[in-house]
């Protein structure tokens, strides 16, 4: 399916990150149940990236600091300020598909809330040396952590083969050494219609095949799945991947996207939510995880946020559960 919210988005961020311009489809897993997934934009709306004026100023004084959990955050690509307010409670931590912030958010008022920015490089149109030092050189200070590819074995995504994304790792590894940053794999999921290669274990095997002595600090990973998993727990094939994952790779992983991708009410999504938390905040090879989105326009009964700066139920649930302490 064509998400026109992120399409506009990544238009406007390709004269800033010059990125390959994409329409993107839905991810598919092969789960018993699973739909259409979201991955790879803003998975939004197209809300305002203006301040809200009944927002507070965020300017001077320290940043917030997030005395509980370092594991939870945001794929979200149309933050205004009024919205980071909103989900800055518990949302250590934010991504946009690009390599610098929203303009919503310039130039400081996330670190002002104390939600950490983490910059991508979403695919391989362009990139070479001289534009890996640009890049480098357009990352916000402050920035500790450098995503990779953004689902490279879709044709409607970065689309490249393991093999080509190994080719231009280096570039990426360049980015990363210039700032000194930890970097995080390209973010595969499994993938149906146009694709490099539907698995997404057997890309990464060939990915870490063809790209031997790269350095790769966490394994970035996406996870939609259907929300009726096996006995109580409505999260199980989202663990059951994550629990496959890891019997395939020794390193720690960042879920940069997940929902449930057949929710058909928001229970059913508020309890997927839920227990899929509870299991990720608990699971020490989990580092890092993201909800997918602020506003979907692909995923049912999945959005964090209602109107500008207001938490749906859904987003409240996601601020409200419990957090282990950061180590």
């Amino acid at each position: 399916m064509i998400h026109h919210a992120r399409t506009q988005w990544l238009a406007g961020a390709a004269a800033m990150a010059a990125l390959v311009a994409v329409a993107a489809c839905g991810s598919s897993e092969p789960s018993p149940g699973s739909g259409n997934g979201g991955s790879g934009g803003s998975g939004g709306s197209g809300a305002s990236m203006a301040e809200s004026s009944s927002s507070s100023s965020t300017g001077g004084g320290p940043p917030t600091s997030h005395p509980t959990g370092c594991k939870r955050g945001v794929a979200y690509g149309y933050h205004s300020k009024a919205d980071m307010q909103a989900l800055s409670p518990a949302v250590s931590w934010w991504y946009n598909w690009a390599h610098e912030p929203d303009e919503g958010l310039k130039p400081d008022v996330y670190k002002m809330l104390g939600v950490e920015y983490v910059p991508m490089v979403w695919g391989g149109g362009g990139l070479d040396s001289a534009r890996a030092t640009k890049i480098a050189g357009e990352i916000p200070d402050g920035t500790s952590f450098l995503l990779g590819f953004n689902e490279p074995n879709f044709g409607e995504q970065a689309n490249l083969s393991a093999t080509q994304a190994a080719a231009l790792w280096p570039h990426v590894e360049a980015i990363a050494d210039a700032r000194g940053l930890a970097l995080v794999s390209p973010a595969v999921n499994f993938c149906g219609g146009s694709c490099q290669e539907t698995d997404p274990f057997k890309y990464l095997d060939e990915f870490f095949a063809a790209c031997e002595g790269c350095r790769v600090d966490y394994i970035g990973i996406h996870i939609y799945t259907a929300c009726q998993g096996d006995g109580a727990n409505k999260a199980r094939w989202l663990i059951n991947h994550i629990e496959t994952y890891k019997t395939r790779f020794d390193k720690p992983f960042w879920l940069t996207e997940f929902a449930c991708d057949n929710a058909g009410s928001l229970a059913e999504q508020k309890a997927f939510m839920l227990d899929a938390l509870d299991y990720l905040e608990n699971e020490p090879r989990i580092a890092r995880y993201a909800w997918f989105s602020g506003r979907p326009d692909n995923v049912a009964n999945a959005s964090l946020l209602g109107d500008d700066g207001v938490l749906t139920e859904l987003g409240q649930a996601y601020v409200d559960a419990p957090q282990k302490t950061c180590e």
